[in-house]
């Protein structure tokens, strides 16, 4: 079970969803066990349940558009400072959160890969399919919009923001 931190993890970053994430992750746990004796032969048993978890992820996603759960994601503090620090810090991650929920599909999933998952550039490609230089590109994209969406601190707009690839 050392993959399963990660798979719910990427999963919920995904979702947005725990509890659809928790779903998601007992699946490729299920498949990870039925498929135990290949996974030794495999270079990255990680990356290819990683790439598992997107596949199901993204047939949910087809299915059922989730709305995000902004208090999952900003659970991950746990800091023991001062209250204004605290909520400084989750107002900035739920803006953080709320751009980079704007970015286009293949720039959002390759920055939470990347940025969230720290996932190297050979796991992303193995994952999304994608060439490396796609993923430098994408990424190099994915945090310009982002920092320039912070610069403007136009924060009360930011549900009507949509960046084009």
């Amino acid at each position: 079970m050392p993959l399963a931190d990660p798979v719910y993890a990427y999963a919920v970053n995904m979702l947005g969803n725990p509890d659809d994430a928790a779903d998601i992750t007992q699946d490729v746990m299920l498949r990870l066990w039925e498929t135990r004796r290949k996974l030794q032969d495999m270079d990255s048993p990680k990356a290819w349940a990683l790439r598992m978890t997107r596949n199901l992820c993204l047939d949910h996603l087809k299915r059922r558009r989730p709305v995000c759960d902004e208090e999952a994601l900003l659970s991950h503090g746990g800091y023991a400072d001062d209250l204004q620090q605290q909520i400084e810090r989750k107002d900035m991650a739920e803006i953080v959160r709320r751009i980079i929920d704007t970015l286009p599909d293949n720039q959002r999933e390759v920055l939470l890969l990347r940025e969230v998952e720290e996932l190297e550039y050979d796991e992303i490609a193995h994952i999304t399919g994608l060439g490396l230089n796609n993923i430098r590109t994408l990424l190099s994209r994915g945090r310009a919009k982002v920092k320039e969406a912070l610069k403007l601190q136009r924060y009360d707009d930011i549900e009507t923001w949509k960046f084009e690839n």
